[in-house]
């Protein structure tokens, strides 16, 4: 009872960090009942998966809870694979743990942050539940992860955690290792806001809020009031003096490119009213007679503007698992046949950038902000192109997302505020647009300019801020590549070796 009862606490105060409570203090103590537990003995690997099960169970409930209100099944089986997935954290810690006692902390900590690694990486890339993320309310503190990364604050929290418990054990000093790193951190911050300059561009930029409720949006019927209401809306901006206006996901529920009846409803807008529009709608192209498939679908978006032809679209290139695509249909074909309401998209394969009001911005849609490298490819645009030489570095990027399906829950805050740690990351400023909101602006120092209200109908406008600061990040973003090597090493070595001191109970000596 004793170690579900830590494991269970663990989950509470990481869960309740990761929430629009102001609670995001609470991950510099959330991991120390977790190494209590492991402090405290050797457990077989059925009480590891127990213990493994209720800390994803907790902790997602937490504050992945609006997941189940799109689909049960899928947040059930988010929580089962995350159970496998601290199931193996769990092992692999303790392994390091008992083997070697000197090594253990740092074995912790390495293997925490393995795990947030590699969830950027194969079809079920799923990088949400980095520790970093429960400090989005703290601006001071977020500047760091131009260094590093949300993965360097993950870091610096898990540090905290360590020394703190350490102070539990009356080691006292360790009180000054916290206190002097968090005089480094803030100080770093403090200093980011003294010395980055912003230069503020002439642009005429509007996002659009246009709330128009999930169950009616892909309905034929109800084509002419969406549409009715994006001309009351575009009508609106031009007499502000927009120069872009930017559509959210999905914004035209039909194939626009391939029907031509729908081309000049956008077309005739940028015309009338002189202004560029970037908007979201699906796309489809042929497929060969070899594909399972009669057309290849892609969740898509691209630039409109006045009497001219549209840019090349760009396609979403990460997809959200299962619900936008069942994942390795190339390996099981017979996964095609499933459907639990997928769309199967098509992967894009590269980055799309656009020219509007003096300016250049990449966009992505939806999902495709939680992913740093993504987001720094688009951000640099050499990157996106695999090109050598000096970074070279756009204006501004733009998400555009829906978040209808998740109501006035928790979700579309969670979902919105990984855009203040890509601005931060990269310099750069971000237009989020999204149906039901939370719209928002974000500068390149992670400051919210502006932002919506949950489903109000609106025109979000914000002033565009540019960097030349070319963050540290840009070079050193493979460090979680190398840490992750040292972590499999130290669990290999750990497995091999002979000698095993085996602590049952550290927390009593």
């Amino acid at each position: 009872m004793k170690k579900i009862l830590l494991v269970l606490l663990s989950a509470v105060l990481l869960g309740l960090s990761r929430l629009p409570l102001y609670s995001g203090w609470l991950a510099f103590i959330g991991l120390i009942p977790m190494l209590y537990y492991f402090d405290s003995g050797k457990q077989n690997w059925k009480v590891l998966f127990r213990d493994a099960f209720i800390f994803s169970a907790v902790n997602l409930a937490l504050w992945l809870h609006w997941i189940s209100g799109v689909t049960a099944s899928g947040f059930a089986g988010t929580i089962l694979l995350y159970s496998v997935y601290y199931f193996i954290a769990f092992w692999a810690v303790q392994t390091v743990w008992q083997r070697f006692p000197k090594l253990r902390f740092i074995g912790f900590i390495l293997v925490f942050i393995t795990l947030e690694y590699l969830q950027n990486f194969g079809e079920l890339r799923f990088p949400w539940i980095d520790l970093g993320y429960a400090l989005s309310d703290y601006t001071i503190l977020i500047q760091a992860a131009d260094i590093g990364g949300v993965a360097l604050l993950s870091l610096l929290i898990l540090l905290i955690n360590v020394f703190l418990y350490q102070v539990f054990h009356k080691k006292w000093g360790y009180l000054i290792a916290v206190a002097a790193l968090m005089l480094v951190w803030t100080g770093y911050g403090f200093w980011c806001f003294k010395t980055i300059t912003l230069v503020k561009k002439d642009t005429k930029i509007t996002v659009m809020q246009p709330s128009i409720p999930q169950e009616d949006k892909w309905e034929q019927e109800n084509f002419e009031a969406l549409y009715n209401r994006y001309t009351t809306l575009t009508k609106q901006a031009a007499m502000d003096s927009t120069r872009l206006l930017i559509w959210p996901e999905a914004a035209m529920p039909a194939y626009i490119l391939r029907e031509r009846s729908y081309l000049p409803l956008i077309q005739n807008l940028c015309d009338d009213y002189k202004m560029d529009i970037f908007t979201g709608f699906p796309d489809v192209l042929p497929a060969p007679p070899e594909y399972p498939g009669d057309s290849y679908y892609y969740n898509a978006a691209t630039l409109f503007k006045p009497n001219s032809p549209y840019d090349e679209p760009y396609y979403k290139m990460i997809l959200v698992p299962v619900g936008e695509r069942m994942p390795w249909l190339h390996i099981f074909p017979f996964l095609w046949k499933l459907q639990f309401g997928q769309a199967n998209w098509e992967y894009g394969k590269q980055c799309r950038y656009y020219n509007s009001e003096n300016a250049v911005f990449s966009p992505q849609i939806c999902f495709e902000i939680a992913f740093a490298k993504l987001n720094r490819k688009m951000a640099f645009r050499n990157l996106g192109e695999g090109k050598g030489g000096a970074p070279d570095k756009i204006d501004f990027l733009v998400n555009i997302t829906n978040d209808a399906w998740f109501g006035r829950s928790a979700g579309p805050w969670v979902h919105g505020m990984m855009t203040k740690f890509r601005a931060v990351e990269n310099r750069i400023q971000i237009y989020r647009c999204a149906n039901t909101g939370i719209s928002m602006s974000v500068d390149p120092m992670g400051r919210i300019l502006s932002r919506t209200k949950m489903f109000d109908i609106t025109l979000l406008k914000a002033p565009l801020y540019t960097c030349l600061k070319i963050p540290f990040n840009y070079f050193a973003f493979i460090w979680t590549r190398i840490v992750s090597v040292i972590a499999l090493v130290l669990i290999i070595i750990a497995l091999i070796y002979r000698k095993k001191p085996i602590l049952k109970n550290r927390g009593q000596k």
